[in-house]
């Protein structure tokens, strides 16, 4: 009886040994489970968002209609941003006092504290000044660079680049993406101007004009002030060489005419942003193998 006695607590406790390893077991199955898949998801959205920017690039690009020269250029300069930033982030983390200065708020927070040491607190402006200098160097060369890309690329472009709006599917436009629409619309105003009898212009004169100024109304922004005066003034005189011309004269110059008055009437683009966007889209990591794979294919 002894010997069962003995016998029968350490056959239930080896079972209960194998419960318990077999609950560990689970547990960490179901952890291991839970941090995979979390790693998965979130490798899957870093991939996405990987994919949207490509994306992001590749409307722009395919908007611009880079040269070869430009699309070297900014390649050149794409590759060069990724080293200027590289050596920014690698100066910071070289500074152990900017961590540990961190790490010291981060104590006091934890500690249910609202109030920061001026120690600390003197440490922490210090090393931000110094996180400044660097980002400010940084700064400074990547807009030379964005000087460099917006200088080379032509007037169209800027205005394709300053007009884009990241979009996964562009909106379907007449013309490049973002780009004002051609002059083709003024030449057939024009053409039939010029064509039209002495009597007939001299009456429809004025009201071809006022009807083309609100016609740019509906295309200006809002808060856009129009010298309506001005414009009208500008556009009767058009008209009225275009009248003076012989047909040959007119065939010859009347897309140059048209491009001057689609200028004169519709307001430049602001380009306050394009620096912005040329760091954003163009100095951007994601469009150097974009780009090689263009280069390379011609």
């Amino acid at each position: 009886m002894k010997r069962e006695c003995l016998f029968i607590p350490l056959e239930v406790n080896l079972k209960n040994q194998n419960r318990i390893s077999l609950m560990g077991f689970m547990i960490t199955l179901i952890l291991s489970l839970i941090l995979c898949s979390n790693a998965f998801a979130q490798d899957a959205d870093n991939k996405l968002e990987k994919i949207k920017t490509q994306i992001h690039i590749l409307n722009l690009l395919n908007g611009l209609e880079l040269n070869n020269q430009q699309m070297q250029l900014i390649l050149g300069a794409a590759k060069e941003a990724q080293e200027i930033r590289l050596k920014a982030k690698e100066a910071i983390s070289q500074k152990e006092e900017i961590t540990q200065a961190y790490q010291d708020v981060l104590r006091v927070a934890k500690s249910g504290s609202l109030v920061i040491p001026q120690d600390i607190a003197f440490r922490v402006h210090k090393v931000n000044q110094e996180m400044d200098k660097i980002k400010k160097v940084e700064h400074e060369k990547l807009a030379a660079l964005t000087l460099k890309i917006k200088n080379n690329l032509k007037p169209h472009q800027i205005y394709v680049l300053d007009d884009y709006k990241p979009c996964i599917i562009p909106p379907v436009k007449k013309g490049k993406i973002g780009q004002i629409g051609d002059a083709s619309s003024f030449v057939r105003v024009l053409e039939h101007i010029h064509a039209m009898p002495k009597e007939q212009y001299h009456l429809r004169r004025d009201r071809i004009a006022q009807e083309a100024i609100d016609k740019v109304k509906t295309k200006v922004p809002p808060g856009y002030i129009l010298e309506e005066e001005k414009l009208k003034s500008q556009l009767l005189k058009a008209m009225d060489d275009v009248r003076g011309m012989s047909d040959m004269d007119f065939t010859i110059k009347k897309e140059k005419i048209a491009e001057d008055i689609k200028t004169q009437l519709l307001p430049k683009k602001t380009l306050v942003n394009i620096g912005v966007k040329i760091e954003r889209f163009l100095l951007q990591p994601e469009i150097i193998p974009l780009l090689e794979e263009r280069i390379k294919s011609g």
